[in-house]
């Protein structure tokens, strides 16, 4: 896996307004990449180079009940090391990220925030950033075996 480690620097949340019973809430997530630059991690085997990528990840409420965001940093890891420079000049002359390096740092991210969210979520009385599995009882089954 490129990405090796996360370091979490920020994290805020505003409530606007108390979420009201019924309707639809919407919940957008918008991760995005402010800044690449080189890094360094030590490892048991030494100074290892890679990527140091900063993130700001966005959630946002619709209608708008709450906002917030978390940022922090990434450690990537390219499977060539020869990448590094190729990466971070495409950052510095364009801004843009490779969208296969973009979707492993993303889906690292995610996974590695959406425990926090749902956290927030529930101590703040906000629905979830993604629906929770329900279960519904569509007939009468007394055995209680399907």
């Amino acid at each position: 896996m490129p990405v090796i480690g996360i370091n979490i620097t920020r994290i805020e949340f505003e409530k606007k307004i108390p979420p009201f019973p019924g309707g639809r809430i919407e919940v957008n997530l918008s991760p995005k990449v402010k800044d690449m630059r080189l890094g360094e991690i030590r490892t048991p085997t030494g100074k290892t180079q890679g990527i140091e990528i900063l993130f700001k990840y966005e959630i946002t409420y619709r209608p708008e009940i709450a906002e917030g965001f978390i940022e922090g940093a990434v450690m990537y890891l390219p499977p060539r090391r020869e990448e590094i420079d190729e990466i971070l000049d495409t950052w510095e002359s364009e801004r843009k990220v490779k969208p296969e390096v973009f979707t492993e740092v993303v889906n690292f991210i995610t996974h590695s925030v959406a425990p926090m969210l749902f956290v927030i979520a529930k101590e703040m009385g906000l629905p979830y950033h993604v629906p929770l599995p329900r279960i519904d009882v569509k007939g009468h089954n007394p055995g209680g075996m399907v």
